[in-house]
């Protein structure tokens, strides 16, 4: 890390908000499958819903273990995120922001944390072409 750049203290990206979609809906769905899978509604869900239903009342203790082990994953990476921010210096807000989002969306944030150096260098690179 020495070799490159410091991060500015307030480095932070935001997941991408289809991926931010798609997570959200996959949470819900896996939830309610384990929880109540007959109030999934098909209006909103359509097939997908069906697909949940069935798994939630056939499977559900598959549910459960896959809804209780995504838990465990996301609230792992959220202490890696809250790790890396430390050693990236960033500040406390920056670190709490970084957190939540991580324990939401997973290794989709985690990503812009571990690797941070790809994402600053492109910026900086279309700057540079810009002044030019």
């Amino acid at each position: 890390m020495g070799k490159y750049k410091k991060l500015p203290d307030n480095y932070f990206k935001l997941v991408n908000p289809v991926i931010m979609a798609l997570i959200g809906v996959g949470l819900y769905l896996m939830v309610m499958a384990w929880l109540d899978p007959k109030n999934i509604s098909p209006l909103c869900f359509g097939r997908v819903a069906e697909l949940a239903t069935w798994l939630g009342t056939e499977n559900n203790v598959l549910m459960k273990q896959l809804t209780l082990s995504t838990a465990a994953i996301h609230i792992t990476e959220a202490m890696v995120a809250v790790y890396l921010c430390q050693k990236l210096k960033l500040n406390v807000t920056v670190t709490i922001t970084w957190t939540v989002q991580t324990l939401v969306f997973g290794i989709f944030s985690l990503w812009y944390l571990i690797w941070p150096r790809r994402e600053v260098k492109s910026t900086n690179n279309t700057k540079t072409k810009k002044d030019k």
